[in-house]
């Protein structure tokens, strides 16, 4: 027995479609849940770089409140008065370090045999000490001896003549000279060398060694 077909029109299979919508929807839906975690992983990160930046400028503004501060004390020290303070301080312990045999040594060092000198008069301030020396020689030749003795000695610095009165000038027999010269103490010189020995590098001393042999 042959069942008639009431259906109007022909009958339509749809479930692949609605599959397929399914399977399309859950997709969707899966890559929407993807872009919202990174979102939210991305609005994350800002946020914190965002407090990172506030906690640096803050802190930024700290430290120039407090280097303005360090500024305006800073400003209030009399730096001038300091500085004299210590020049002072410096002129009295040189004072008491000032020997007088080790200066009569040096200058005998450099000294002819036909000058002689008639007044020393050293003189201590923060530039150093300043020595004043008068004396006789016999010939101008012996000054000019003395002079360059001074000049190439390392405990001497900058002579100058202030003085010359030759023997037709003054009832002395002999050169009248005056001259100031800057008094380097033997602690002041070792130190010089030791600068000079440190600032020269071990080449030098390796190329002055080599040169000995």
């Amino acid at each position: 027995m042959i069942a008639p077909n009431l259906a109007t029109r022909p009958f339509l299979n749809t479930r692949p479609v609605w599959l397929l919508t399914a399977v399309a929807g859950i997709i969707a839906l899966a890559l929407l849940a993807a872009n919202v975690h990174l979102y939210l992983a991305a609005n994350e990160a800002t946020l914190a770089l965002v407090a990172r930046e506030n906690e640096l400028a803050a802190t930024r503004k700290s430290l120039e409140g407090e280097l303005r501060k360090d500024i305006t004390s800073l400003d209030q020290v009399g730096w001038k008065q300091m500085e004299a303070r210590t020049d002072g301080v410096n002129v009295v312990l040189r004072e008491r370090g000032f020997s007088w045999s080790a200066m009569l040594n040096d200058l005998e060092r450099v000294l002819p045999f036909d000058v002689r000198l008639v007044q020393i008069a050293p003189t201590v301030n923060k530039d150093g000490i300043k020595l004043s020396l008068r004396g006789i020689a016999r010939t101008r030749d012996a000054m000019l001896e003395l002079l360059d003795g001074l000049i190439a000695d390392p405990s001497f610095d900058d002579p100058l003549p202030s003085v010359e009165n030759t023997p037709e000038d003054s009832s002395v027999p002999g050169y009248v000279f005056q001259l100031n010269v800057t008094y380097l103490p033997p602690e002041d010189v070792a130190a010089m060398a030791a600068e000079a020995a440190l600032n020269a590098g071990p080449g030098a001393g390796a190329a002055s060694a080599g040169a000995g042999r």
